[in-house]
């Protein structure tokens, strides 16, 4: 079974067995693992697989009919028999056609995988009314079940309707997959340090594909080494070629995740470093948003407005962030010097700092795992955090009561201590938020006071890393 992906495997088993036909879509960002999962779902069924390409439309029908051939669901004489029925060349390349072939397959299930689909409908307006005809057929007693994948998130989450239209209503699942937790990288890399996993999660952001590149056998400097700053390597590039897969007009877009990665989070401030309008800038960051590689957040809404940052934008993307921040702006000093050496220069005061805001995500996983399980003391209704001019609060929760769960996390340093409690505190008090309940997460451990304190009130709750 692939590492944390249990639910989606278990999702496509039901639609295999299930009596109806089925068309599901199964999406993500690229090297997130869907043909990982595919290939895992489909190593016990007989099963048609097609990855379409960028071609044209012709180029693409030609190469789906090769791939049948090659799966041994066309001989040559079927092609010939086909094109001998055909009135003329696109009647030769229809999907109708090869797809009707393909209902001959040897298996009670005809089950269909087709990656990638959107390069497909981009010159092909029919294809989905082939797929949508084969939902509500029934071809010798045989249910059909297709899986139709794509690695464009904003394609299919805004575009997809409007591009297959009442072709819609036939899809009967969206599978949507996401990165993986903390506790699975802990699990992939069992002979790391938690610190070390946690570094780890940090810079590839959970994505399997880049997760894959680092090996437990080396240390977090030459994994890094090795694995990102080595010309050639998936990770060298893996950076800017994600945000060019995603968008046009890189340059204008590499400057602005720049920017953020370099801690430039306010509209105000990317305006004054690129020069670009305000308005130009808020319809790239839509753009950026949509695809889900940076996130717009807003403090918490409740009282001390004065004392609260407006919204700010973060890249929520792990390893972007990290590319923008170490490589984008040094490449020139990468191109002239080792990799040991660019890593002690430009990296190796600061990554651990880098995994500082991941440590709030995970922290906050924990939060609504609880909350999942009936486990915290709240049912959380709204969440989020709060940015203040002079602190921030790195987690809230509250029920429909007003009853509040508060965090922080602390990974800067061993020890959390009393002081920094207090300091949450200050804030909780300028953000006019209730402290209910408090969940405190240290890198390590907590001091004495910090731990009688939590003894005699137990509505405070002490979580190390190794406890999570």
């Amino acid at each position: 079974m692939l590492l944390g992906r249990t639910a989606e495997i278990t999702a496509l088993e039901e639609s295999y067995t299930s009596e109806r036909n089925t068309l599901t879509i199964l999406y993500g960002r690229s090297s997130i693992g869907k043909t990982a999962l595919i290939r895992q779902f489909i190593q016990d069924k007989n099963c048609f697989y097609y990855s379409a390409v960028q071609a044209s439309d012709k180029e693409q029908k030609a190469l789906f009919q090769n791939e049948m051939k090659r799966q041994g669901l066309l001989t040559n004489q079927e092609q010939k028999d086909i094109q001998e029925k055909a009135q003329n060349e696109s009647e030769i390349f229809s999907y109708q056609v090869m797809l009707k072939e393909i209902m001959n397959m040897d298996s009670s299930v005809k089950l269909i995988v087709i990656e990638e689909f959107q390069n497909i409908i981009k010159n092909n307006k029919e294809f989905m009314s082939v797929i949508a005809e084969m939902m509500k057929d029934t071809y010798n007693n045989a249910h059909v079940m297709i899986i139709c994948t794509s690695s464009s998130i904003s394609w299919i989450e805004n575009s997809m309707v409007s591009a297959i239209g009442s072709n819609a209503l036939a899809i009967t699942a969206f599978i949507k997959l996401k990165e993986l937790s903390f506790v699975d990288t802990v699990r992939m890399f069992p002979n790391y340090s938690v610190p070390d996993s946690m570094i780890v999660y940090a810079i590839t952001g959970g994505v399997p594909g880049y997760m894959r590149q680092f090996s437990e056998k080396l240390s977090i400097k030459e994994n890094i080494c090795q694995n990102i700053l080595t010309q050639g390597k998936l990770l060298n590039r893996a950076g800017s070629e994600f945000v060019k897969e995603e968008l046009r007009e890189t340059s204008l877009y590499n400057t602005i995740l720049y920017c953020i990665a370099g801690g430039e989070y306010k509209l105000n401030e990317l305006h004054a470093h690129t020069g670009f309008g305000r308005d130009k800038i808020s319809v790239y960051l839509k753009n950026l948003i949509e695809r889900e590689i940076v996130d717009k957040i807003f403090s918490y809404d409740i009282g001390g407005k004065e004392y609260t940052k407006k919204g700010l934008y973060r890249i929520k993307s792990a390893y972007t962030e990290f590319w923008f921040r170490y490589i984008y702006g040094n490449e020139s000093a990468l191109a002239m010097m080792n990799p040991e050496e660019f890593y002690d220069t430009y990296i190796a005061d600061s990554i651990d700092a880098f995994a500082a805001e991941t440590f709030i995500k995970v922290g906050t996983e924990f939060i609504e795992l609880l909350n999942t399980m009936g486990k915290l003391e709240i049912k959380i209704d709204r969440r989020g955090r709060w940015w203040g001019k002079n602190g921030n609060i790195d987690m809230i929760a509250c029920d429909e009561n007003d009853h509040y769960v508060v965090g922080k996390c602390n990974w800067m340093t061993d020890v959390f201590t009393f002081s920094m409690f207090e300091e949450l505190m200050y804030q909780v008090n300028l953000a006019g938020i209730g402290k209910d309940y408090i969940y405190l997460f240290s890198k390590e451990t907590f001091d004495e006071e910090l731990k009688s304190f939590a003894a005699e009130n137990t509505n405070v709750k002490l979580i190390s890393l190794n406890d999570l």
